[in-house]
């Protein structure tokens, strides 16, 4: 099994258009082979959409830092989706997976059809939601849920959180870890809970999206 771990920073919950795109190659023991990132040329250099961002203050904070040090570059939307699809023919991927797949699937949807007027991916892996797969395999521990409630990682709602950051934190003992939400950062972190949840030898679900998994660590 060879997985993509991807990850995508959007304008906002309302216009999904992708600025952030990143992704780490790596097998279920979370061993990676190949990682990559850009900034979507299209959407970074249209100041209308970025200033309605939801990270906008970090394109100048963050991004243009790392861009100057030639740590990402700005590339056309299909430029990197032709690289990602060289990538995952190359590595013989045949999973495709995101923390909040169905978030993560439909950004990049969008992305495609408005900028590269097709569908993002060009053939049919499995699709892993690693959400999914960690509230029904690791978040929905008692030493999971004590964690939580020592920590305080409760919604307004009452509800544990189960997001990336709070999986994150379980999975390595680390309580005060703190996402960078950045699309390569988060990549990276996702791909080490996919690799535990993959340890605990339980079935894998496949082709589950946007099915709530919050709610079996809160039943």
């Amino acid at each position: 099994t060879m997985v993509a771990v991807v990850d995508t920073e959007c304008v906002g919950l309302q216009d999904k258009s992708v600025y952030d795109f990143g992704y780490v190659i790596q097998n279920r023991a979370g061993n990676q082979v190949f990682e990559a990132a850009h900034l979507v040329e299209e959407i970074v250099t249209d100041a209308e959409k970025m200033t309605g961002a939801f990270y906008a203050k970090k394109i100048f904070s963050h991004y243009l830092p790392l861009v100057d040090a030639g740590l990402i570059d700005i590339r056309p939307f299909k430029y990197i989706q032709e690289e990602f699809l060289d990538v995952c023919s190359t590595y013989k991927v045949n999973v495709f997976s995101a923390y909040n797949l169905g978030f993560d699937a439909g950004a990049l949807h969008h992305t495609s059809s408005i900028l590269a007027n097709s569908k993002f991916l060009n053939y049919v892996p499995k699709l892993l939601d690693i959400w999914q797969f960690a509230c029904e395999t690791i978040l929905n521990r008692p030493t999971y849920r004590n964690m939580a409630q020592q920590y305080n990682w409760i919604s307004e709602a009452g509800n544990l959180r189960t997001n990336a950051e709070c999986a994150y934190r379980y999975v390595t003992h680390q309580p005060e870890a703190v996402e960078a939400h950045t699309a390569l950062c988060d990549a990276r972190i996702e791909g080490e809970i996919l690799a535990k949840c993959f340890r605990q030898k339980k079935t894998v679900p496949y082709g589950v999206m946007n099915a709530q998994p919050w709610r079996i660590v809160n039943a």
